[in-house]
């Protein structure tokens, strides 16, 4: 594993990761990752892997090259596609992107009928780079005039239900590549890691709740895989994950999938804000 970078250097962000990679799977896993080169062949092996497996789990890769150079602190929304297992971002005015009003202190954006929004995440170097002594603290809140929020592909109780839809911390660490506990196999499953169990449901179009996680507590999170970040077997790879943290933010799902997404009920509603208050100390 590579040593620990200094607190708030941010990690894994450098001249020579120019790729964003959208990894879209068909069990309603989709994210969005920078890599370099060497970390894009490592993850092309990893998708053919699984693709030729008897599991019937099969995942697909979308590359974009970015100048790594041009990431701000700006908190960007990412949406499913209409297909319903790939990401795009909110960039263009037009697409509604998140706003602050205070400096960045609290971020806001709105939810669009019929459109599962998935991740709200960072690149600032104040919240990334090495995490592993901070403790998360997120104050949320939803107003508008929906009555409530679903997920899709049955992320719910029991993963056999589309509600209650929930909100939870989540980051990302290319570095953190482990060991293949997964069926099918695969290296990247320890490089996305979700606060498990702490999260907000979303069961009310007007709600407030702030929820905390501690990144030095291993027992608080799991990965692509669902292994607790306690588990010996990812351990060492969640360790180095937090230290070199290179997005973190909230993703939205269900209790069982956490980034299958979320959207306002019924799609009727003329109106319905997220706000995040999103702290790293």
């Amino acid at each position: 594993m590579t040593a620990a970078t200094p607190s708030g250097v941010a990690a894994d962000i450098s001249l020579t990761q120019t790729n964003q990679v959208i990894l879209s799977c068909n069990d309603g896993h989709s994210l969005v990752v920078l890599v370099d080169s060497a970390t894009l062949t490592s993850l092309v092996a990893d998708v053919a892997s699984i693709n030729s497996s008897v599991t019937g789990l099969s995942c697909t890769l979308d590359t974009a090259i970015v100048d790594p150079a041009t990431q701000t602190s700006d908190w960007t929304v990412f949406d499913y596609n209409p297909s319903g297992q790939a990401l795009a971002p909110r960039h263009s005015p037009n697409s509604m992107p998140a706003t602050t009003n205070n400096g960045g202190l609290t971020w806001q954006f709105q939810f669009k009928p019929n459109v599962y929004t998935a991740l709200f995440t960072t690149t600032d170097p104040s919240v990334t780079g090495n995490d592993s002594t901070k403790t998360l603290t997120d104050n949320i809140s939803v107003s508008g005039d929906a009555e409530s929020f679903v997920t899709q592909h049955n992320g719910g109780a029991g993963c056999a239900s589309n509600v209650p839809a929930t909100v939870r911390f989540f980051f990302v660490s290319p570095s953190a590549s482990g060991p293949s506990t997964g069926s099918p196999p695969a290296g990247f499953y320890t490089q996305f890691w979700w606060s498990n169990p702490e999260n907000m449901q979303l069961v009310m179009g007007k709600d407030t709740k702030t929820i905390t996680a501690n990144m030095g507590n291993p027992g608080e999170w799991s990965d692509w895989n669902g292994q607790s970040g306690a588990n010996p077997a990812v351990a060492e790879a969640f360790v180095e994950a937090t230290q070199r943290v290179q997005s973190i933010g909230l993703s939205f799902g269900g209790v069982c999938f956490f980034e299958t997404g979320v959207t306002p009920t019924p799609n009727t509603f003329t109106g319905e804000q997220f706000s995040s208050s999103f702290n790293a100390g």
